[in-house]
C-alpha cells in the first residue's frame, strides 16, 4: 500500500463517518429529552458505526506500518493500546475512544429496549469534538510518513 492509497481509504472512511454523523443528527434533537425505543436503537448503531469507523481507519494505518493487527479475544483494546503506543493517537483521545469501544461491547450483547438515552448522551455529545480530534491526528500523522 502506498502512502496515497493510505490517504484516499482514510478520505473515503471520513466520508463515510460523516455520513453517519449527518444521520444521526436526525435522530437526535438538542433540545429532546426522551426517545423511543427505536430512535435509540438506531443513535446506538450511529455511535457503533462511527467506532468501527475509528477502527478502520487504525487498522489501515498499522497495516500501512507492517504491524500486525491479528484478530484475538482482546484486539480492539489490543488495537487504540498500539495505537496509542505508536503515537497515532494521544493520551486524551485514547481516553475518549476507550469509552466508544466500550459501548460498541455493550451494543453487540444488548438488547436495544435497555438502552437509556442517559447513558447515550455523553456518548452523542461528544462525537463531534472526538471527530475532529481524531481526523487532526491521523491527518498530522500520516504526514510524517514516508
Amino acid at each position: 500500500m502506498t502512502k496515497q492509497q493510505l490517504n484516499e481509504y482514510c478520505s473515503a472512511e471520513f466520508e463515510n463517518i460523516d455520513s453517519v454523523l449527518s444521520e444521526l443528527a436526525l435522530v437526535i434533537k438538542p433540545k429532546k429529552q426522551k426517545y423511543s425505543v427505536a430512535e435509540l436503537a438506531a443513535a446506538a448503531t450511529f455511535i457503533h458505526n462511527f467506532y468501527n469507523g475509528i477502527e478502520n481507519i487504525l487498522k489501515r494505518v498499522l497495516v500501512y506500518l507492517n504491524v500486525d493487527t491479528k484478530e484475538t479475544p482482546t484486539w480492539h483494546k489490543d488495537l487504540l493500546k498500539t495505537s496509542l503506543d505508536k503515537k497515532i493517537i494521544s493520551d486524551k483521545l485514547y481516553d475518549a475512544l476507550l469509552n466508544y469501544l466500550s459501548f460498541r461491547h455493550f451494543f453487540v450483547h444488548a438488547y436495544s429496549f435497555t438502552l437509556r438515552w442517559e447513558e447515550l448522551k455523553p456518548l452523542v455529545n461528544s462525537l463531534e469534538s472526538t471527530l475532529r480530534e481524531f481526523k487532526t491526528a491521523i491527518h498530522d500523522y500520516t504526514n510524517t510518513l514516508d
